[in-house]
């Protein structure tokens, strides 16, 4: 399991068709949740990695 350091707690990637439908999950997701104070956007514009392995050869 990938375990987090630093400023995160806790990464969700989440897969959205446009900016109007990320605005819309966050409004369900994050903002009628008391146990979430603050989260912050990392976008991503072009997938140049896909999946999570890393090449070591």
């Amino acid at each position: 399991m990938p375990l987090v350091a630093g400023e995160w707690d806790f990464i969700l990637i989440l897969l959205v068709q446009d900016m109007a439908e990320y605005t819309e999950l966050t409004r369900q997701l994050f903002f009628g949740d008391d146990n979430i104070r603050r989260f912050s956007t990392q976008v991503v514009m072009d997938a140049a990695k896909v999946g999570l392995t890393v090449p070591l050869g």
